[in-house]
């Protein structure tokens, strides 16, 4: 009887931990970072073009707000070369763009928290 309580008290806590603890979809909310350049907005860090890895929208030059860090496909951009992918907002939508897009990434990559 004394296991079946541990399994229910268990099966308790790890149900009420899914319903508090936020996924990387459901991430909290980061700092405000600057893209020098406008980004497509992926719905994984993938470059493929297969249906579920194109993207859904262009992330606009400016500031941004942003979630979480991921790696993912290695992206060159203009020289540079990075597999880090931030999650930001596009309309409704969370997005991933490359970091490669984000002013002053070597900074922001230390407070943000992973996907």
């Amino acid at each position: 009887m004394r296991t079946t309580a541990r399994l229910v008290l268990i099966a308790a806590l790890a149900f009420c931990a899914a319903a508090v603890l936020p996924s990387a979809a459901q991430a909290l909310p980061g700092p405000y970072v600057t893209t020098y350049a406008d980004a497509p907005g992926r719905p994984r860090p993938c470059l493929n073009d297969t249906p579920t890895c194109r993207p859904v929208g262009i992330v606009k030059r400016g500031s941004h707000l942003v979630y979480c860090q991921t790696t993912g496909a290695t992206v060159i951009l203009g020289g540079y070369v990075s597999n880090w992918w931030v999650m930001t907002d596009l309309g409704a939508d969370r997005v991933f763009i490359p970091a490669l897009y984000v002013d002053n990434w070597d900074v922001v990559s230390r407070s943000l928290p992973y996907c």
